[in-house]
């Protein structure tokens, strides 16, 4: 006679117990505290230390610094008032410490503990051949990045992270505009309805994001990566207005109130005054023969301010740029495009053929741009756009070029053909095959005969040296 067997599960040991025939084991209940299984903290590498009244002393974690190595205590925040909210906070920052001691082991860079400004610092004290211009203009936006950081209590460069850089970028697009203040001294600006032109944004998060690009590369910077960068600073969507130019008209004004700028002039002696004689001194520097220059060749302003005689041979019509240009590289400036520039080049040098062929700081042509607008009814212009109107009629004007336009319009400028189709060349309708030169083709041959007239006829103006007096 064969014996049934049947076969059941211990829920408890997780193995099989037989019962045959009339023998029958009965299911024996393990004790609960052997039941469950025994629990780590939940989390590892924190420890929640109690506070210390007699100190003042709150709620404090301890745990191992991933980056330093380094024994560390960290202060609760006073919103952590319940324990379910400190073991969050606890679990919270061991899964970050063991995601840190992951990334370290996976080659990222330690945290250094330096202030953001020493690092900012580190990376102008690294970059000491870019142009004092240049230094300017990323001192301004790293200024206001520091002074940002400031404010939202980071304090070390390891604190930057992909969300901050984009609260940073909040920050700056809704900024205002600020405004010359009414009636204040001359500097001062108020903030007004208006917010910042997208254009204006990007350039300081263009380099926010070449500083730190740097900073990551050098192993600097702890939690950030490029693509945080590429992200958190992304660059805001700038409005396609067209690439600006003036048209010959905007042309004749602009020279024409240059003119009219150079041959203003005032009774500089009392004896003029009670004589009622017309003014004799000059009030301004002369900027037309300059504003010619820069619209007939192309140069960005620097460029212009910064050619010295010893670059310009007017046998062979050209003008050699060194290195130091902002692209780093040297090209040949023709004047052969413009043969009214050539003779006006001729009557500048027979006055003074040493040194710079202007001697105009980036100061005062820059002050004297504001004044032919504001004064002289010239039309609202920029260095950039007298550039950017060169190339369009180096490159419309059938007659110069040829079918070599746009790369022989490119070459001359200082770029690439890519980037003067992007940002430099607009349509110019109407330029007769007959013209030859640019200053045909932009129909200013009358202005330009009258710049080089004024050229040989006004005397040269001493600059005044103060530095003797300020001494005394």
């Amino acid at each position: 006679m064969s014996t049934s067997k049947s076969t059941s599960s211990d829920p408890a040991r997780g193995s099989e117990v037989q019962a045959g025939g009339s023998e029958v084991q009965k299911y024996q209940q393990v004790p609960a505290a052997r039941r469950r299984k025994r629990r780590g903290r939940r989390h590892p590498g924190v420890v929640l230390l109690k506070p210390d009244p007699a100190r003042r002393i709150g709620w404090r974690a301890r745990f191992t610094d991933p980056d330093s190595g380094k024994v560390t205590k960290e202060t609760l925040d006073a919103s952590l008032s319940t324990s379910e909210l400190r073991e969050d906070w606890a679990v919270d920052k061991s899964q970050a410490l063991a995601k840190r001691g992951l990334e370290l082991a996976g080659g990222a860079p330690k945290a250094t503990g330096s202030t953001l400004k020493d690092a900012i610092d580190r990376y102008y004290a690294d970059h000491t051949r870019l142009s004092a211009s240049t230094i300017g203009l990323y001192k301004t936006a790293t200024d206001k990045f520091i002074e940002w950081a400031g404010g939202t209590g980071i304090k070390t460069i390891d604190e930057l992270t992909r969300a901050r850089l984009a609260a940073f970028k909040t920050s700056r697009s809704d900024a205002a505009l600020n405004a010359p203040a009414a009636k204040q001294k001359k500097g001062k600006r108020k903030p007004t309805a208006k917010r910042r032109s997208p254009a204006t944004v990007n350039v300081e998060l263009r380099t926010v994001r070449a500083v730190l690009s740097y900073l990551i590369g050098i192993q600097v910077v702890a939690r950030l990566s490029t693509d945080d960068l590429k992200i958190g600073l992304k660059p805001l969507e700038e409005p396609d207005e067209g690439i600006e130019i003036l048209k010959r008209p905007q042309l004749r004004k602009l020279l024409d109130a240059s003119l009219a700028h150079d041959s203003d002039k005032f009774k500089a002696t009392r004896a003029e005054h009670a004589a009622g004689t017309d003014p004799t001194t000059h009030r301004y520097s002369p900027v037309a023969p300059f504003i010619a220059f820069v619209l007939l060749t192309g140069m960005r302003l620097d460029e212009a301010l910064k050619v010295e005689w010893g670059q310009v041979d007017l046998e062979s019509g050209e003008i050699h740029l060194t290195a130091t240009t902002k692209t780093r590289k040297a090209r040949d400036v023709l004047l052969e495009v413009s043969p009214a520039l050539a003779k006006m080049l001729e009557a500048v040098n027979e006055r003074s053929s040493e040194g710079s062929v202007f001697g105009l700081t980036r100061g005062e042509a820059r002050a004297a741009q504001r004044r032919l607008v504001a004064e002289f009814d010239a039309p609202v212009f920029s260095w950039q756009v007298l550039r950017q109107t060169c190339g369009s009629f180096l490159t419309n004007a059938p007659g110069i070029f040829g079918a070599a336009s746009a790369y022989r319009s490119a070459k001359q400028l200082g770029h690439s053909v890519a980037v003067a189709e992007d940002y430099y060349l607009e349509v110019v309708r109407d330029i007769s095959p007959e013209a030859k030169s640019l200053e045909a083709a932009m129909q200013i041959e009358p202005q330009m005969a009258l710049i080089m007239k004024a050229v040989g006829s006004r005397p040269e103006r001493q600059r005044v040296d103060r530095s003797a007096n300020l001494a005394m």
